[in-house]
């Protein structure tokens, strides 16, 4: 049991580099005026991560419906890698010259986000979950290769330009700024974020799977 628990805590730790990556490639096309090209750019993330059947917490609890309450405990390792993989390697790239293309561009992200209401907040996160479990549960059952990369990066591209909340890249971005923002209201927005994107995947594979009842009265208990 505790080698499954370390195995979820390094695929948690990669999948923070993946979104770490992703992400500072977005802010670098937001320095060169690029928003749409960064967009594209950002999808490399979850890309890989659903390609290397990777450990990331919006990627994997739009599935809690499908297990047992253990799943709660995978979920919270899960979270906790993510958050250390994207605090490690935003830490390691502010020494680099990646920090100085992203930087000019990081102060008005967080503040953008740090001065929206928690209501805001909340249901821009509920809109990112769902985008995020379209995004791996259209890659699982599209049948075309096309199709399985257009899911991920049209679903992620559509999250990206509407400005809907994803706790893990938030976390890039607030690791790259200023650690001034760090309080206990960044904590709970992010804890509105966490929650509202568990929500979203949860009830968007909730209603697929009624659904699916309603379409076939044979399953229906």
């Amino acid at each position: 049991m505790k080698r499954y628990y370390f195995y979820i805590l390094l695929s948690s730790i990669l999948s923070g580099f993946c979104i770490t990556i992703g992400a500072s490639a977005y802010l670098a096309c937001l320095a060169y005026n690029q928003k749409i090209m960064g967009t594209f750019f950002f999808s490399i993330g979850l890309f890989t991560i659903i390609h290397f059947n990777l450990w990331l917490y919006t990627g994997k609890v739009g599935f809690t419906l499908d297990n047992d309450k253990k799943f709660f405990i995978d979920l919270l390792i899960c979270l906790l890698g993510n958050f250390i993989g994207v605090f490690i390697l935003t830490n390691i790239l502010r020494l680099t010259r990646v920090y100085d293309i992203v930087n000019p561009v990081i102060s008005n992200i967080i503040e953008t986000k740090y001065n929206d209401s928690p209501w805001s907040i909340f249901i821009l996160s509920f809109m990112c979950g769902i985008m995020i479990y379209l995004a791996v549960k259209g890659h699982q059952v599209c049948e075309y290769p096309l199709g399985k990369v257009l899911f991920v990066f049209l679903s992620v591209s559509v999250f990206i330009m509407l400005g809907f909340e994803h706790c893990i890249a938030n976390a890039v971005y607030f690791s790259y700024g200023s650690f001034g923002y760090f309080n206990f209201k960044t904590i709970g927005y992010f804890i509105l974020m966490i929650i509202g994107n568990g929500l979203g995947s949860i009830f968007f594979d909730y209603l697929l799977k009624l659904i699916d009842k309603l379409k076939n009265p044979k399953i229906i208990q």
